[in-house]
């Protein structure tokens, strides 16, 4: 599909739900073109006042016999009708320029939004196989260049409209020096559709290229600035950003430059005519040229009012075609095909969330790319209500899988998890996930204040949020900052430690009041200290809970109910504590690893 195609599609589906608008704007367009060229014309009389001559075009003599009033001197009427016209002109002309300036931000609007409601109903699998940079670049980058698309878009119709009538009063004035001109023109946009336009695009396309490099560049280096500085490899990032920039420079200027072609050609071509047509209308007249002189001035007003708006129009379409990649980013992600996407929510028929027996995981797999080893192989297992229970295993063993088939992050490919013999997948999703409390080993903290970190948009008041901050031990640290809970603590949390992030994430979830308690490698970031005041708000969170723990240290799993040992994605173990000590199995291997590396505290039953 040609370029120009591309481009009428895309600005189909984008303006299809602002057709009215678009039609209001048109019609404002087309007034102040026919006004615009009507404003030109009037020059036509002012010329030829005093020659006395009878020249051609009848028609426009007639015209302005008729329009202009007898009783008045016709150089002051036509002079009083050009001021006129140009009061209009101007009236009308910031009524068009604000009309544009409201599609073109309307129509920027409704595509942020689409854009951010198409991404944000995406799966999880979805952004877990993208680079956060591509992402960023597409919802912030990408959508500007977009929205820069569709102004020039706009400004292509106003510019295209001025251009068809001065075409039209062009040749009016003289049918064969208009055809003249058009071949030429017609020559040179061939020129420039064919080589201009094509090379603006592929240079576009290497420049979006480019932009996003230098976006996922950046941000991999603001997101790992702890890890960089550590390792000391400030001199191969900065080399990795050099070679990014470098690239989008070279990109920059290759379409900056051929953009600046057509403006060039323009001015060339509209001065040659001028010069030429003089030339000829002298030696075709044999210098009898005064009868002549309205027509030929009016014909070279109009027609260096008509190479402006032809080189804005070109101008327009070339910056359009230079955004196009990127508008075509933002569509493909507004009409990609959503059969393979499993959506956050469930339909209307959907089930309420209801607990009162046991979660059940029944012959459950998984995998996160068909055709790789299964990262869970016919699971199955039960979770009793107000349980405490632990998964185990080595890295790889699948223990986060199952946290995300819990947390509705995947779905599972075969098999099923069950509340109380109903299948998860028709229970309603947002209704679930309120009910479930989930913390993870990365705790999201955002740039604001305490409070609000805590408060995370629930509906709730000051004193919840303080009992919720005791119960998490957290209302300590928290007082002993500068602000209290108005200390804003930076983007993510840096002026916190990560047990301190993490007291906030508890309370947090106390705030939720969930009945299903997910912990997945909650504190194996800590320190022993830590960890045992992190666990310890559990404690108090979790006497009326079910409470799930996935767990690399096994120093947090000792107290559970029960502990089921996954290895290579199957589950080879289950029991207590005590009991799959006395296995002797994968457990215990697992167990005098750890001790062995001072992870874990003898136990009771060692010691006996």
């Amino acid at each position: 599909m040609s370029v120009i195609s591309d481009s009428v599609n895309i600005m189909r589906f984008l303006f299809s739900p602002f057709k009215k608008l678009i039609a209001l704007y048109l019609i404002s367009v087309i007034a102040l073109s026919f006004l615009e060229v009507f404003r030109i014309s009037l020059v036509y009389p002012i010329i030829n006042y005093g020659l006395g001559v009878e020249n051609q075009p009848k028609l426009l003599d007639a015209f302005y016999d008729f329009l202009l009033p007898s009783s008045m001197n016709p150089f002051v009427a036509s002079a009083l009708l050009l001021l006129v016209i140009t009061v209009m002109i101007a009236g009308i002309y910031g009524t068009v320029a604000y009309g544009g300036s409201y599609v073109f931000s309307t129509v920027r609007d409704s595509l942020d939004r689409k854009v951010f409601e198409r991404i944000k109903s995406r799966p999880y699998r979805y952004f877990a196989g993208k680079k956060q940079g591509d992402l960023l670049y597409i919802g912030q980058g990408a959508v500007l260049e977009s929205s820069n698309a569709i102004n020039q878009f706009v400004e292509l119709l106003r510019n295209g409209f001025m251009s068809l009538f001065y075409l039209l009063l062009l040749f009016y004035l003289s049918f064969w020096l208009t055809i003249c001109v058009m071949i030429l023109g017609i020559f040179y946009a061939f020129i420039v559709k064919k080589s201009l336009f094509s090379r603006v695009y592929r240079n576009s396309s290497v420049l979006n290229i480019s932009l996003m490099e230098k976006s996922v560049v950046y941000q991999e280096f603001i997101s790992g600035i702890k890890t960089i500085f550590i390792t000391g490899s400030l001199d191969y990032w900065s080399e990795k950003y050099d070679s990014a920039v470098k690239k989008l420079k070279k990109a920059y200027t290759n379409v900056y430059a051929l953009g600046k072609i057509p403006i060039i050609a323009n001015d060339f071509i509209m001065f040659s005519i001028i010069a030429l047509g003089g030339i000829l209308l002298y030696v075709f007249t044999g210098g009898d040229f005064i009868p002549y002189i309205g027509i030929f001035g009016t014909f070279m007003l109009a027609l260096y009012r008509l190479v402006p708006s032809l080189s804005a129009a070109q101008s327009n379409l070339s910056l359009l075609v230079q955004y196009l990649p990127s508008l075509e980013l933002v569509y493909g992600i507004l009409i990609e095909d959503s059969d393979e996407e499993e959506s956050s929510e469930n339909g209307s028929d959907s089930k309420e969330f209801s607990f009162r027996e046991k979660i059940e995981f029944d012959n459950v797999s998984f995998f996160y790319e068909e055709g790789k080893r299964k990262t869970l192989d016919n699971i199955t297992f039960e979770i009793s209500k107000n349980s405490r229970i632990a998964i185990v295993g080595s890295s790889g063993a699948g223990k986060t899988t199952v946290a995300n088939l819990l947390a509705l992050l995947y779905r599972p490919v075969s098999g099923s998890i069950l509340i109380d013999g109903v299948s998860l997948s028709e229970i309603c999703s947002s209704d679930y996930l309120s009910h479930l409390g989930y913390i993870g080993q990365e705790t999201f903290v955002y740039h604001n204040t305490i409070r609000e970190n805590i408060r995370f948009g629930q509906d709730c008041s000051e004193d919840d949020i303080m009992e919720a901050a005791k119960l998490a031990d957290a209302h300590e640290f928290i007082m002993a900052t500068n602000d209290g809970y108005d200390t804003v603590i930076g983007d993510q949390g840096l002026k916190l430690s990560g047990g301190q992030r993490q007291r906030i994430a508890i309370a947090r979830i106390i705030l939720r009041k969930p009945e299903i308690l997910l912990l997945d490698e909650a504190t194996s970031s800590l320190d022993n200290i830590s960890e045992q005041k992190i666990m310890e708000s559990v404690e108090k969170l979790s006497k009326n809970m079910t409470v799930i723990i996935i767990a690399h240290r096994l120093s947090t799993v000792q107290n559970a109910d029960q502990i089921f040992v996954l290895k290579g994605g199957k589950l080879v173990e289950r029991g207590s504590h005590n009991e799959l000590m006395e296995l002797r199995g994968e457990y215990q291997r697992l167990y005098l690893g750890q001790k062995k590396d001072g992870f874990v505290e003898t136990s009771s039953l060692e010691k006996e």
